[in-house]
Protein backbone atom coordinates (compact mmCIF):
# COMPACT_ATOMS: atom_id res chain seq x y z
CA UNK A 1 0.00 0.00 0.00
CA UNK A 2 2.84 2.37 0.89
CA UNK A 3 4.68 1.68 -2.36
CA UNK A 4 1.52 2.28 -4.38
CA UNK A 5 1.00 5.66 -2.69
CA UNK A 6 4.61 6.66 -3.27
CA UNK A 7 4.35 5.84 -7.00
CA UNK A 8 1.18 7.90 -7.41
CA UNK A 9 2.81 10.91 -5.74
CA UNK A 10 5.82 10.65 -8.10
CA UNK A 11 3.59 10.66 -11.17
CA UNK A 12 1.66 13.71 -9.94
CA UNK A 13 4.88 15.55 -9.14
CA UNK A 14 6.25 14.90 -12.69
CA UNK A 15 3.03 16.10 -14.32
CA UNK A 16 3.10 19.30 -12.25
CA UNK A 17 6.66 20.00 -13.29
CA UNK A 18 5.86 19.49 -16.96
CA UNK A 19 2.85 21.79 -16.76
CA UNK A 20 4.93 24.46 -15.04
CA UNK A 21 7.53 24.34 -17.75
CA UNK A 22 4.85 24.76 -20.39
CA UNK A 23 3.52 27.90 -18.69
CA UNK A 24 6.75 29.62 -17.72
CA UNK A 25 9.31 28.53 -20.45
CA UNK A 26 11.37 31.33 -22.08
CA UNK A 27 10.03 30.59 -25.61
CA UNK A 28 6.49 31.19 -24.44
CA UNK A 29 7.41 34.47 -22.74
CA UNK A 30 9.66 36.07 -25.45
CA UNK A 31 9.18 35.17 -29.16
CA UNK A 32 12.47 35.24 -31.13
CA UNK A 33 12.89 38.41 -33.29
CA UNK A 34 14.36 37.68 -36.73
CA UNK A 35 17.72 39.31 -37.42
CA UNK A 36 17.79 41.42 -40.57
CA UNK A 37 20.11 43.79 -42.42
CA UNK A 38 18.68 47.05 -43.70
CA UNK A 39 19.69 49.77 -46.14
CA UNK A 40 18.60 53.40 -46.01
CA UNK A 41 17.12 54.60 -49.30
CA UNK A 42 18.90 57.63 -50.77
CA UNK A 43 18.47 59.61 -53.98
CA UNK A 44 21.51 59.06 -56.20
CA UNK A 45 22.52 59.10 -59.84
CA UNK A 46 21.53 55.80 -61.42
CA UNK A 47 22.68 54.88 -64.92
CA UNK A 48 21.42 52.27 -67.31
CA UNK A 49 24.45 50.83 -69.12
CA UNK A 50 24.69 48.65 -72.20
CA UNK A 51 27.58 46.15 -72.14
CA UNK A 52 29.18 45.40 -75.51
CA UNK A 53 32.40 44.06 -76.99
CA UNK A 54 34.52 45.61 -79.72
CA UNK A 55 37.59 44.97 -81.86
CA UNK A 56 40.37 47.23 -83.07
CA UNK A 57 40.24 47.40 -86.87
CA UNK A 58 42.04 49.34 -89.60
CA UNK A 59 39.78 51.62 -91.62
CA UNK A 60 42.29 51.80 -94.51
CA UNK A 61 43.39 48.38 -95.76
CA UNK A 62 44.53 46.93 -99.07
CA UNK A 63 45.21 43.55 -100.61
CA UNK A 64 47.67 43.88 -103.48
CA UNK A 65 47.32 41.31 -106.29
CA UNK A 66 49.51 40.20 -109.15
CA UNK A 67 48.78 42.21 -112.33
CA UNK A 68 50.17 39.50 -114.62
CA UNK A 69 51.64 36.03 -114.87
CA UNK A 70 55.20 35.38 -113.80
CA UNK A 71 57.58 34.44 -110.95
CA UNK A 72 58.10 36.52 -107.82
CA UNK A 73 61.49 38.22 -107.83
CA UNK A 74 63.28 40.52 -105.40
CA UNK A 75 60.76 40.27 -102.53
CA UNK A 76 61.83 43.12 -100.23
CA UNK A 77 59.32 43.11 -97.39
CA UNK A 78 58.15 40.96 -94.47
CA UNK A 79 55.21 41.03 -92.06
CA UNK A 80 55.48 44.01 -89.73
CA UNK A 81 57.54 46.16 -92.11
CA UNK A 82 56.55 49.79 -92.46
CA UNK A 83 56.56 50.97 -96.07
CA UNK A 84 56.38 54.38 -97.68
CA UNK A 85 54.16 55.47 -100.55
CA UNK A 86 55.52 54.32 -103.93
CA UNK A 87 58.20 52.14 -102.30
CA UNK A 88 59.13 49.01 -104.32
CA UNK A 89 57.75 45.91 -102.59
CA UNK A 90 58.53 43.12 -105.06
CA UNK A 91 59.06 42.37 -108.75
CA UNK A 92 57.14 39.94 -110.97
CA UNK A 93 59.31 38.53 -113.78
CA UNK A 94 58.13 37.51 -117.25
CA UNK A 95 58.73 34.16 -119.01
CA UNK A 96 60.18 33.20 -122.44
CA UNK A 97 56.79 33.24 -124.18
CA UNK A 98 56.53 36.96 -123.46
CA UNK A 99 59.94 37.46 -125.08
CA UNK A 100 58.79 35.55 -128.18
CA UNK A 101 55.69 37.69 -128.36
CA UNK A 102 57.85 40.80 -128.24
CA UNK A 103 60.05 39.55 -131.10
CA UNK A 104 56.99 38.75 -133.19
CA UNK A 105 55.53 42.23 -132.58
CA UNK A 106 58.79 43.88 -133.63
CA UNK A 107 58.89 41.86 -136.84
CA UNK A 108 55.27 42.72 -137.65
CA UNK A 109 55.92 46.43 -137.11
CA UNK A 110 58.94 46.29 -139.45
CA UNK A 111 56.83 44.58 -142.11
CA UNK A 112 54.02 47.11 -141.83
CA UNK A 113 56.52 49.98 -142.12
CA UNK A 114 57.89 48.53 -145.39
CA UNK A 115 54.37 47.98 -146.70
CA UNK A 116 53.38 51.54 -145.87
CA UNK A 117 56.41 52.91 -147.73
CA UNK A 118 55.61 50.78 -150.79
CA UNK A 119 51.94 51.81 -150.89
CA UNK A 120 52.80 55.47 -150.40
CA UNK A 121 55.17 55.39 -153.41
CA UNK A 122 52.54 53.74 -155.61
CA UNK A 123 49.88 56.21 -154.57
CA UNK A 124 52.26 59.08 -155.30
CA UNK A 125 52.84 57.62 -158.80
CA UNK A 126 49.03 57.24 -159.15
CA UNK A 127 49.45 53.49 -159.57
CA UNK A 128 47.11 52.88 -156.61
CA UNK A 129 44.07 54.81 -155.37
CA UNK A 130 44.47 57.09 -152.33
CA UNK A 131 42.29 54.91 -150.04
CA UNK A 132 44.96 52.19 -150.21
CA UNK A 133 47.32 54.54 -148.36
CA UNK A 134 44.76 55.04 -145.59
CA UNK A 135 44.43 51.28 -145.11
CA UNK A 136 48.24 50.87 -144.96
CA UNK A 137 48.50 53.67 -142.41
CA UNK A 138 45.85 51.99 -140.17
CA UNK A 139 47.68 48.66 -140.33
CA UNK A 140 50.91 50.40 -139.34
CA UNK A 141 49.27 51.98 -136.27
CA UNK A 142 47.89 48.62 -135.17
CA UNK A 143 51.37 47.10 -135.38
CA UNK A 144 52.78 49.90 -133.23
CA UNK A 145 50.07 49.35 -130.58
CA UNK A 146 50.74 45.60 -130.53
CA UNK A 147 54.46 46.24 -130.04
CA UNK A 148 53.75 48.56 -127.07
CA UNK A 149 51.61 45.86 -125.46
CA UNK A 150 54.31 43.25 -126.06
CA UNK A 151 56.96 45.52 -124.51
CA UNK A 152 54.81 45.95 -121.43
CA UNK A 153 54.10 42.21 -121.24
CA UNK A 154 57.75 41.25 -121.62
CA UNK A 155 59.14 43.68 -119.05
CA UNK A 156 59.29 42.89 -115.35
CA UNK A 157 56.40 44.35 -113.35
CA UNK A 158 57.31 46.29 -110.22
CA UNK A 159 54.76 46.39 -107.37
CA UNK A 160 54.75 49.65 -105.39
CA UNK A 161 53.15 50.62 -102.06
CA UNK A 162 49.96 52.63 -102.72
CA UNK A 163 50.39 54.70 -99.51
CA UNK A 164 52.31 54.79 -96.21
CA UNK A 165 51.41 51.71 -94.17
CA UNK A 166 52.41 48.43 -92.57
CA UNK A 167 52.57 44.96 -94.10
CA UNK A 168 50.27 42.64 -92.13
CA UNK A 169 50.52 39.45 -94.17
CA UNK A 170 52.47 38.01 -97.12
CA UNK A 171 50.82 35.49 -99.43
CA UNK A 172 53.84 34.77 -101.67
CA UNK A 173 57.57 34.01 -101.52
CA UNK A 174 60.53 34.55 -103.83
CA UNK A 175 60.43 32.22 -106.85
CA UNK A 176 56.74 31.38 -106.64
CA UNK A 177 55.09 31.45 -110.07
CA UNK A 178 51.89 33.47 -110.07
CA UNK A 179 48.77 33.63 -112.14
CA UNK A 180 47.14 37.01 -112.79
CA UNK A 181 45.14 38.43 -109.81
CA UNK A 182 46.90 36.18 -107.26
CA UNK A 183 46.94 37.94 -103.83
CA UNK A 184 50.43 39.18 -102.99
CA UNK A 185 50.16 40.87 -99.59
CA UNK A 186 47.87 42.64 -97.14
CA UNK A 187 48.70 46.03 -95.68
CA UNK A 188 47.00 48.65 -93.53
CA UNK A 189 47.47 52.24 -92.40
CA UNK A 190 48.32 52.28 -88.63
CA UNK A 191 46.94 55.82 -88.37
CA UNK A 192 43.51 54.59 -89.45
CA UNK A 193 42.96 52.22 -86.50
CA UNK A 194 39.54 52.53 -84.84
CA UNK A 195 37.51 50.62 -82.29
CA UNK A 196 34.63 48.95 -84.16
CA UNK A 197 31.60 47.48 -82.37
CA UNK A 198 28.03 46.37 -83.09
CA UNK A 199 24.89 47.45 -81.24
CA UNK A 200 21.66 45.36 -81.25
CA UNK A 201 18.76 46.76 -83.25
CA UNK A 202 16.71 47.71 -80.18
CA UNK A 203 19.43 50.14 -79.08
CA UNK A 204 20.95 50.93 -82.48
CA UNK A 205 19.46 54.41 -82.88
CA UNK A 206 19.87 55.56 -79.29
CA UNK A 207 23.56 56.23 -79.98
CA UNK A 208 24.97 58.85 -82.29
CA UNK A 209 28.26 60.42 -83.30
CA UNK A 210 29.89 62.28 -80.43
CA UNK A 211 28.48 60.06 -77.67
CA UNK A 212 31.01 58.79 -75.12
CA UNK A 213 31.65 55.21 -74.03
CA UNK A 214 33.94 53.46 -71.56
CA UNK A 215 36.34 50.86 -73.00
CA UNK A 216 38.77 48.48 -71.29
CA UNK A 217 41.42 46.44 -73.13
CA UNK A 218 42.82 43.10 -71.96
CA UNK A 219 46.04 43.98 -73.77
CA UNK A 220 46.54 46.93 -71.39
CA UNK A 221 45.69 45.08 -68.17
CA UNK A 222 42.04 46.06 -68.26
CA UNK A 223 42.87 49.77 -68.34
CA UNK A 224 39.67 51.76 -68.85
CA UNK A 225 39.47 54.81 -71.09
CA UNK A 226 36.76 57.12 -72.38
CA UNK A 227 36.29 57.14 -76.15
CA UNK A 228 34.07 59.14 -78.48
CA UNK A 229 31.94 57.65 -81.26
CA UNK A 230 33.03 59.17 -84.57
CA UNK A 231 31.12 57.10 -87.15
CA UNK A 232 27.81 55.23 -87.34
CA UNK A 233 26.90 52.88 -90.19
CA UNK A 234 23.75 54.04 -92.03
CA UNK A 235 22.42 50.47 -92.41
CA UNK A 236 21.86 47.50 -90.11
CA UNK A 237 23.39 44.10 -90.72
CA UNK A 238 20.49 42.20 -92.26
CA UNK A 239 21.61 38.87 -90.83
CA UNK A 240 22.61 39.88 -87.30
CA UNK A 241 20.26 42.90 -87.00
CA UNK A 242 23.03 45.05 -85.56
CA UNK A 243 24.40 48.48 -86.39
CA UNK A 244 28.13 49.10 -86.60
CA UNK A 245 29.84 52.02 -84.87
CA UNK A 246 33.42 53.26 -84.76
CA UNK A 247 35.12 55.05 -81.86
CA UNK A 248 38.30 57.12 -81.99
CA UNK A 249 41.41 55.59 -80.34
CA UNK A 250 44.23 57.50 -78.57
CA UNK A 251 46.84 56.44 -81.13
CA UNK A 252 49.29 59.10 -79.94
CA UNK A 253 49.61 57.56 -76.46
CA UNK A 254 49.07 53.79 -76.86
CA UNK A 255 50.18 51.21 -79.41
CA UNK A 256 47.12 49.43 -80.77
CA UNK A 257 47.01 46.55 -83.25
CA UNK A 258 44.21 45.16 -85.45
CA UNK A 259 42.33 42.37 -83.69
CA UNK A 260 42.64 43.70 -80.12
CA UNK A 261 39.61 42.91 -77.94
CA UNK A 262 37.77 45.51 -75.87
CA UNK A 263 34.95 45.47 -73.32
CA UNK A 264 32.60 48.42 -73.66
CA UNK A 265 30.01 50.12 -71.49
CA UNK A 266 27.65 52.72 -72.95
CA UNK A 267 25.31 54.87 -70.84
CA UNK A 268 21.83 54.52 -72.34
CA UNK A 269 19.93 56.39 -69.61
CA UNK A 270 21.01 58.52 -66.61
CA UNK A 271 18.66 59.47 -63.76
CA UNK A 272 20.12 62.11 -61.40
CA UNK A 273 17.83 61.58 -58.37
CA UNK A 274 16.89 57.92 -58.51
CA UNK A 275 15.89 55.64 -55.62
CA UNK A 276 17.34 52.13 -55.84
CA UNK A 277 17.54 48.99 -53.72
CA UNK A 278 19.44 45.71 -54.07
CA UNK A 279 17.59 43.22 -56.28
CA UNK A 280 17.43 40.70 -53.40
CA UNK A 281 15.27 43.11 -51.38
CA UNK A 282 12.39 42.93 -53.90
CA UNK A 283 9.81 40.14 -53.56
CA UNK A 284 7.01 39.01 -55.87
CA UNK A 285 3.46 38.89 -54.57
CA UNK A 286 0.73 36.44 -55.62
CA UNK A 287 -0.55 38.82 -58.28
CA UNK A 288 2.83 39.37 -59.92
CA UNK A 289 3.52 42.72 -58.29
CA UNK A 290 6.67 43.77 -56.43
CA UNK A 291 7.00 44.37 -52.70
CA UNK A 292 9.67 45.21 -50.14
CA UNK A 293 9.88 45.17 -46.35
CA UNK A 294 10.65 48.45 -44.61
CA UNK A 295 11.42 48.89 -40.91
CA UNK A 296 9.80 51.77 -39.02
CA UNK A 297 11.10 53.62 -35.98
CA UNK A 298 9.67 50.93 -33.67
CA UNK A 299 11.61 48.27 -35.57
CA UNK A 300 8.38 46.79 -36.91
CA UNK A 301 8.48 45.35 -40.44
CA UNK A 302 5.90 46.59 -42.92
CA UNK A 303 5.38 45.27 -46.42
CA UNK A 304 4.86 47.94 -49.11
CA UNK A 305 4.17 47.63 -52.82
CA UNK A 306 6.66 49.22 -55.21
CA UNK A 307 6.87 49.87 -58.93
CA UNK A 308 10.28 48.94 -60.27
CA UNK A 309 12.32 49.96 -63.32
CA UNK A 310 15.49 48.66 -64.92
CA UNK A 311 18.22 46.72 -63.13
CA UNK A 312 21.91 47.56 -63.22
CA UNK A 313 24.87 46.03 -61.35
CA UNK A 314 22.72 44.20 -58.82
CA UNK A 315 20.39 47.12 -58.08
CA UNK A 316 16.88 47.91 -59.28
CA UNK A 317 15.26 51.28 -59.84
CA UNK A 318 12.23 52.06 -57.61
CA UNK A 319 9.86 54.32 -59.55
CA UNK A 320 7.12 54.45 -56.91
CA UNK A 321 6.44 53.24 -53.36
CA UNK A 322 9.52 54.36 -51.41
CA UNK A 323 10.80 57.69 -50.12
CA UNK A 324 14.31 58.88 -49.25
CA UNK A 325 15.18 57.79 -45.73
CA UNK A 326 13.12 54.57 -45.74
CA UNK A 327 14.97 51.60 -44.26
CA UNK A 328 14.56 48.57 -46.51
CA UNK A 329 15.28 45.02 -45.37
CA UNK A 330 17.86 43.55 -47.73
CA UNK A 331 18.64 40.22 -46.01
CA UNK A 332 16.43 37.99 -43.90
CA UNK A 333 13.19 38.81 -45.72
CA UNK A 334 12.22 35.14 -45.75
CA UNK A 335 12.08 35.11 -41.93
CA UNK A 336 9.95 38.24 -41.54
CA UNK A 337 6.17 38.59 -41.36
CA UNK A 338 4.26 41.88 -41.75
CA UNK A 339 3.81 43.64 -38.37
CA UNK A 340 6.56 41.64 -36.72
CA UNK A 341 9.29 43.28 -34.73
CA UNK A 342 12.79 42.61 -36.07
CA UNK A 343 16.29 42.83 -34.74
CA UNK A 344 18.41 45.08 -36.94
CA UNK A 345 22.02 44.05 -36.98
CA UNK A 346 24.11 47.26 -37.10
CA UNK A 347 27.14 45.49 -38.43
CA UNK A 348 25.19 44.47 -41.55
CA UNK A 349 23.43 47.80 -42.15
CA UNK A 350 24.78 49.27 -45.38
CA UNK A 351 24.31 52.23 -47.67
CA UNK A 352 23.86 52.06 -51.47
Amino acid sequence: MKSLLTGSLSILTLMALLAGCGRDGPSARTPQKPAVAVERVEARVFERNLSLTGTVEAAIVATLSSPAEGPVQDLRIREGDRVREDEVLLVIGRDASAEALLASAKEELSRQEREFSRVRSLVTDRALPGEQLDAARAALERARAQLAQAVQASSDFTVHAPWDGMVSRLHVADGRYLAPRTPLLDMFDPQSLVLRFQVPEEHAFLLEEGDLLSASFDAFGGQSMELAIERAWPELDRRLRTRTFEARLPLESLAFAPGQFARLSVVMESLPGALTVPVEAVMRDSEGGNQVFIVDSAKVARKVSVRTGFEQRGRVLIRNGLSPGDRVIITGTGLVKPGQQVRVQPSQTRQP
